[in-house]
């Protein structure tokens, strides 16, 4: 008899302590968060990303009532930063922004890396997609796509491009235009492209395939020739596209995503993953994401895992493909 009550008890209290589980979950959740969160970019100031993470942060600031920080810990072809967020505490304190170099890119470039991009991270959301578009400066004797091909043709080696580094976006688009053309240029890699425009606009390197010159296009500055993709992109829609001018199969952008370190609680990752969708849903949002070119994406972190598994494997061939390898 006391066996069976004893048994009984034991019961009881397994019962109750698995039906405490969802009610402290569930209270993680709604307490969360009691401190400033940051938000770390792998990347230096100044450049289109890190627009992007500032004018999340400062959305989901007042929805959360706390400060939301952008911390630029650039270096290590986006190594640093995003090594910095693996191994922090899985508390939802310390996100890091997902880049194209970070999530997909560098598990190809590196031999090793001190952090695994399957194994260390919890995906959060797809922040925002991109298109990627040729920049050149007036000195090359270009209009369009194809007098470009042609002039790289004829000087190859001799014109130089700008990319936020080996594995960046901008520069696996550029692989993928002297891939499927034939031309051969110089790789620049910069820590950000602050940097890069600057060298850009003084005719010190010649070519850019990137984002964030759109501005020193309308000023006469730069030139651009083309947008990476099937169509036109609907924020410059007197830029013709890749396919247009008879690259069809070339389809270059590039993405933002954020995540939090392995082990981050559900309710947590759930919680920021909802309040981002609802602070990219705001108009006044995703206009200010327009003006530097970006279109606000969103979505579950099990939709991100998925497309970040495409965009591995699409990544990995190219830099196959181009034979891309960074010494260690």
């Amino acid at each position: 008899m006391l066996r069976t009550a004893l048994t009984a008890l034991n019961s009881l209290i397994m019962t109750i302590g698995i039906g405490l589980v969802p009610v402290c979950t569930e209270a993680m959740a709604q307490t969360w968060p009691q401190r400033p969160v940051s938000i770390v970019v792998p990347l230096a100031a100044g450049g289109t990303a890190d627009g992007v993470a500032r004018v999340l942060a400062e959305g989901l600031a007042e929805r959360w009532g706390v400060r939301v920080n952008v911390e630029n810990k650039s270096g290590g072809n986006a190594i640093i930063g995003t090594d910095a967020v693996a191994k922090s505490p899985a508390d939802g304190y310390t996100l890091s922004m997902g880049l194209i170099t970070s999530q997909a890119a560098n598990p190809f470039l590196f031999d090793k890396l001190p952090y695994n991009v399957e194994k260390d991270f919890t995906g959060i959301a797809l922040l925002a997609t991109s298109p990627i578009f040729l920049v050149v400066h007036p000195s090359v004797p270009a209009k369009n796509l194809q007098e470009f091909i042609a002039f790289a043709k004829a000087n190859p080696d001799k014109l130089a491009f700008a990319s936020t580094g080996y594995g960046s976006s901008f520069h696996l688009a550029t692989e993928q235009l002297t891939q499927r053309t034939g031309i051969k240029m110089t790789h620049v890699p910069y820590r950000g492209m602050g940097a890069a425009v600057i060298d850009l606009l003084s005719g010190n390197i010649q070519v850019a395939m990137d984002v964030s010159t759109m501005a020193q296009v309308k000023e006469g500055k730069l030139k651009a020739l083309g947008v990476a993709s099937a169509k036109r992109y609907e924020g410059e829609p007197d830029i013709p596209s890749f396919a247009e001018q008879g690259l069809p199969d070339l389809d270059a952008g590039t993405w933002l995503s954020l995540h939090g370190p392995a082990g981050l609680p559900a309710d947590i990752r759930d919680k920021i993953n909802a309040d981002i969708n609802a602070v990219l849903s705001k108009p006044e949002i995703r206009a200010r994401m327009l003006t530097m070119h970006y279109v606000p994406a969103g979505g579950s972190a099990a939709e991100l895992d998925s497309f970040l598994g495409k965009e591995r494997a699409k990544i990995g061939e190219i830099i196959r493909v181009g034979n891309i390898r960074v010494q260690q």
